[in-house]
């Protein structure tokens, strides 16, 4: 008996047989181990809503969403991050505590936050320019931007930028949160956003995802940094 657009109708029973492999396992030799399973689902078209994508996404608790937008934008890895998602965050949220920071969870949903609000921020953009958003929300979108292009996108042909542990993740996205705060604070003292978005040390911020030992160079930008805001909220 065909099911939805003609798949058999024991679909989702299939699918769930294979998935549920993955876990806690006893191997032949007597010893404990795990197993991760991840499979690629192409629907035809990018089309999300048809059965085989549909029915993976009730099972897995795990999902990237690959966007052809990002890759023509030579944005790699191409992951959108607003469709993608885990449902692993609960579990792990005392591991980051512990191994990470303390900040990390609040850190990521800051950042998530950010971007939600570019999305919703883009329709206005494309329209009529950012010049005729409020002054805050053109700094979230220049703060959205940054996370974009400094924390999720990787090079990976570079030999520094093509991994990056846990650690230097926490302290780009902390120095994004740190420019932020600093770009609120004086866009709330009468600094013209131009000039916010012009600050010299956070155009040197990127370069830290190609070097190694980054946090002598990352220290000296954040210094940079709040010596340029004071300097523009003392001339505000």
């Amino acid at each position: 008996m065909p099911g939805e657009e003609g798949y058999p109708a024991y679909l989702a029973a299939r699918l769930s047989e294979f998935y549920e492999r993955a876990g806690l396992v006893e191997t032949l030799a007597g010893d404990s181990g795990s197993v991760s399973v991840i499979g690629a689902v192409s629907p035809p078209g990018g089309d999300f809503s048809e059965p085989v994508t549909q029915n993976t996404l009730r099972i897995v608790k795990v999902f990237w969403a690959l966007d052809a937008k990002l890759s023509q934008r030579r944005h790699f890895p191409a992951i959108n991050w607003l469709n993608s998602y885990s449902l692993y965050l609960d579990q792990l949220h005392d591991y980051y505590d512990e191994h990470i920071s303390p900040e990390w969870n609040k850190l990521r949903s800051w950042a998530m936050e950010v971007l939600q609000k570019e999305s919703e921020l883009q329709e206005i953009v494309q329209l009529v320019g950012s010049d005729a958003l409020p002054e805050s929300e053109q700094i979230t979108i220049e703060v959205a931007r940054m996370l974009r292009e400094i924390f999720l996108q990787q090079n990976a042909y570079d030999d520094v930028d093509t991994y990056c542990d846990m650690t230097k993740q926490f302290d780009i996205m902390k120095a994004i949160k740190i420019y932020a705060d600093f770009a609120y604070a004086a866009q709330a003292a009468g600094v013209a956003p131009a000039q916010i978005i012009a600050v010299k040390a956070k155009s040197d911020l990127p370069q830290i995802k190609f070097v190694r030992d980054y946090k002598p160079m990352l220290d000296q930008i954040l210094k940079g940094m709040e010596s340029e805001f004071t300097t523009l909220r003392a001339g505000a």
